[in-house]
């Protein structure tokens, strides 16, 4: 297929070029995906309402081109299924469709309740499959914007903006909707709707989030791989799996306590060897440590900060603790004469981030006491 390019602009790192008869759907318009494909080999990156974004220039003139069916009939079964879930939303439990928006990954709807149960949620999910596999076969027609105005049986009112013919979407019997967007030829193409979880927001609604047709299969099939490896490595049944998981997270934190205790333990014991042999910067004792971690996080329990200048620490991060030294201008005069540090503090407490050896850390700090 060919198409013709009438102009190509750079705008900043990318291309901007329009077509004459554009046969791409624009991204965002009534809340639906744009459409992807190439132009002249090039990939489309966005449709806009003022032309397509490629990311290298185009020639003017004929160019192939190709729309990517894939996604195209990603669009056509979740927006099928917008129609259906705002319809049954509508016409069973009267809950208006406020906003739609059609995501890579799945699509939002907004309702105009917060007072949504999960029992209607469950009942709005099994209505829908119910009518997919009726096997309804859609309608899809335009008229002229006067015989469209006094359509009925529509869902929601054509806006007063919208002029011209209307392109009308109807599954007989459950909804009539005035639409542009792409839709599957029977209610039956779309195999499967699955509600992935619900949320309330701002403006008394509720937000939906569903996906349907081949992203709900892919989905399920992805979610039974889960469960079925997860199932493996507990070597339980597929039931027992919370179970399972709720016992590894109660074991974890019974161990991650044992270790703080024992860290605790140490922690003091250790300390007890540091304060044997302090460095000492004038009338200063200091205690510094930059091995492990996590005993260094106990040491300003063990360690008394009316006495010593506590400094812990490594990888690029120090912390530095002290009663009787003003942290705040000991970090202010270290950063001053190490400008690959950075950090601050309060009198008693600070920290320092940056790539520093150890020994230039301590001279610098030395320094300060002989100035002070």
């Amino acid at each position: 297929m060919q198409l013709e390019i009438l102009t190509c602009e750079r705008i900043k790192d990318k291309y901007l070029v329009t077509i004459k008869d554009n046969p791409f759907y624009i991204d965002g318009k009534g809340g639906q995906l744009g459409d992807r494909g190439t132009i002249g080999g090039l990939e489309i990156l966005e449709v806009t309402e003022k032309g397509i974004i490629l990311s290298d220039s185009l020639k003017c003139g004929s160019q192939d081109y190709n729309i990517c069916s894939g996604r195209k009939l990603y669009i056509e079964e979740n927006h099928t299924g917008q129609h259906l879930f705002s319809a049954v939303a509508y016409n069973d439990f009267s809950l208006n469709t406020v906003s739609f928006r059609m995501g890579e990954e799945h699509t939002s709807v907004d309702l105009d309740s917060q007072e949504i149960t999960p029992e209607i949620a469950k009942s709005l999910e099994e209505k829908i499959n119910e009518i997919i596999k009726s096997a309804i076969p859609l309608k899809i027609y335009t008229l002229s914007h006067e015989d469209a105005i006094q359509k009925e049986g529509l869902r929601r009112q054509i806006k007063e903006k919208v002029t011209g013919d209307v392109r009308f979407v109807e599954i007989p019997e459950v909804d009539i909707s005035a639409c542009a967007g792409y839709h599957v030829e029977n209610t039956k193409d779309i195999r499967l709707f699955k509600i992935l979880y619900w949320e309330k927001i701002k403006g008394e609604c509720t937000r939906f989030y569903f996906i349907a047709g081949h992203k709900a299969l892919e989905d399920y099939n992805f979610k039974h791989k889960t469960i079925r490896d997860l199932s493996h490595v507990f070597s339980s049944k597929e039931d027992e799996i919370i179970q399972m998981v709720g016992k590894v997270l109660e074991d974890k934190k019974n161990t991650e306590s044992q270790l703080k205790n024992l860290s605790i333990k140490y922690a003091e014991l250790l300390s007890q060897e540091l304060l044997k042999n302090p460095l000492k910067f004038g009338e200063i004792n200091v205690i510094f440590y930059d091995e492990d971690k996590t005993l260094s996080s106990f040491f300003s329990r063990t360690i008394n900060l009316d006495e010593y200048l506590l400094i812990t620490g490594g990888d690029e991060l120090y912390s530095v603790m002290s009663n009787i030294v003003n942290c705040k201008e000991l970090l202010k005069f270290v950063i001053s004469r190490l400008p690959s540090l950075k950090g601050g503090g309060s009198e008693t407490k600070g920290n320092l981030k940056g790539e520093v050896k150890k020994e230039e850390l301590l001279e610098t700090i030395r320094l300060y006491f002989e100035n002070n």
